[in-house]
């Protein structure tokens, strides 16, 4: 491999700008905008010896999860050690960590769920609809310990990314690091969007899921098909499809932006769970910024699997039937 020399001093300044984004998958302008934000997180401002250089390790992180190349290849790129870069990934995946609380917001006030809901019923028919749940797998290399509860269902390795998000295909709420044999199902009762439910979705507001999760009073998810449905339950199924597939758009913009999620090779669960967050962070803050990229076409399926019936299950069906009879 012929080494890479003077990459960050003499050939990213002679970028233009849609090379920049091309190489680093953010403009410019964000890029800036967040090396301000995170020049004000402890991990820049508390070092002991010599300040790390954020503008350079920010780049770094960048091109780890925009490309697929190994530790020893972007290092080198860099004109650093292996070790070294694995620092930069740690600092500054935990500093985009630190700063998630301000960038990946749940819309608690009433304010807040109202423009929500407005934003979203400009797109669909339904009303009060504060956001479009998922899962997608994130593959990685078999980790060492316990290796199978991590093989899924699609055949290879991966953690689960948990996330909601609203009309603008902004994450509201992100969890990840179940192992990828956990099903959507599980991974949300185990999350605190499913145990703090009640502080976050006030009665009368849901959120859309797919068949893959429980039909509950807040989510709200299609009419299994066994060839029996209704005209009108099957033009509640394609509008709930229709208004959905943002959560969908959402992913497939993540992973087209962060190549590195779709196939992680480290085998450090913390390492990845944190990368995946940091990445995360990252989609907010250009969305924020207006800072697009092509949407892939074709998205991940999820597996289905039969809800439990229980009196959560027929507040939504109640729910549901309200918000099929004001279809038009």
């Amino acid at each position: 491999m012929t080494r890479v020399r003077h990459y960050y001093e003499v050939t990213i300044p002679s970028y233009t700008l849609d090379e920049f984004k091309t190489h680093f998958r953010l403009s410019r302008d964000t890029f800036e905008s967040t090396c301000q934000r995170l020049s004000t997180v402890n991990a820049y401002n508390n070092q002991k010896g010599p300040a790390p250089n954020l503008e350079k390790e920010l780049l770094m992180f960048l091109w780890y999860l925009g490309n697929l190349e190994s530790f020893r290849s972007m290092a080198d790129r860099f004109g650093t050690s292996k070790g070294s870069f694995h620092a930069s990934v740690t600092r500054v995946s935990s500093s985009l960590i630190s700063v998630m609380a301000e960038v990946i917001r749940w819309p608690l006030s009433q304010a807040e769920l109202n423009e929500t809901c407005q934003k979203f019923g400009e797109n669909c028919q339904f009303q009060n609809v504060v956001g479009a749940l998922d899962g997608s797998h994130i593959p990685i290399k078999a980790p060492k310990h316990q290796p199978q509860a991590y093989y899924n269902r699609k055949k290879f390795y991966s953690v689960v990314l948990l996330a909601c998000c609203n009309s603008k295909m902004e994450f509201t709420y992100v969890w990840t690091g179940n192992p990828g044999s956990t099903h959507d199902a599980t991974v949300m009762r185990m999350s605190d969007l499913f145990q703090k439910s009640d502080e976050k979705i006030p009665v009368g507001y849901v959120i859309l899921g797919d068949s893959a999760f429980p039909l509950l009073q807040w989510l709200i998810t299609p009419f299994r098909n066994f060839g029996n449905l209704t005209e009108q339950q099957r033009k509640f199924n394609k509008e709930h499809s229709r208004s959905r597939q943002v959560i969908e758009r959402s992913f497939g913009l993540l992973k087209c932006r962060f190549r590195r999620l779709l196939r992680f090779e480290s085998s450090k669960i913390k390492i990845l769970v944190e990368s995946i967050l940091a990445a995360c962070v990252l989609h907010n803050l250009c969305i924020s910024d207006t800072d697009f990229i092509e949407v892939p076409d074709e998205f991940e399926a999820c597996f289905d699997m039969p809800p439990a019936h229980d009196g959560h299950q027929l507040q939504g069906i109640q729910t549901r039937q309200q918000m099929m009879n004001q279809l038009i």
